[in-house]
């Protein structure tokens, strides 16, 4: 039995569109808030390789060993406790303290430092109010991350803050 055109049209367009969504269900599963937690940081993420020494100072590839005025928000690293071994599923609380204009949330980015920088901004923005960051059960693999949090305020300060955290 031949098919018509519009009829293998017709089915061309369906079997697209399931695949589109399983690639979005695929790669949303790997950052998606799971019931044992949030993969902030995914395995093959932390597979990648790391941010050369220069690469961790500064803002951007035309900032290295600049750092930024930090004129906005104070952030404040609440929990884990840096320095200190994390196990995982771990709570991340911190602390964004406003030096008299308003916390721009607009602007909060979050990376994660590698050869290329990871932009992790939308897995965090959920946890994310003016007053900081509150992620009860954050899931990161065994190593060493080091993330970047920047953040403005309405007068157009800005601040940065690095964290590295190691994970046995």
């Amino acid at each position: 039995m031949k098919t018509s055109m519009p009829e293998m049209l017709r089915r061309a367009s369906l079997w697209g569109a399931a695949a589109v969504i399983g690639l979005a269900l695929h790669a949303g599963a790997a950052t998606a808030a799971e019931p044992d937690g949030l993969w902030l940081i995914t395995p093959e993420e932390a597979a990648m390789a790391p941010a050369p020494p220069e690469k961790r100072q500064g803002g951007g590839q035309f900032d290295v060993g600049r750092e930024p005025p930090d004129t906005g928000p104070t952030i404040e690293v609440i929990k884990p406790v840096l320095g200190a071994p994390a196990s995982t599923p771990l709570e991340i609380a911190i602390k964004f303290i406003s030096k008299g204009a308003p916390v721009d949330m607009a602007s909060l980015k979050v990376t994660v430092l590698k050869l290329f920088g990871i932009d992790i901004t939308d897995r965090v923005r959920p946890y994310a109010t003016p007053a900081g960051i509150q992620i009860p059960d954050a899931k990161l693999p065994s190593g060493e991350h080091t993330v970047r949090i920047t953040v403005a305020d309405a007068s157009g300060g800005v601040s940065q803050k690095q964290v590295t955290l190691t994970v046995p």
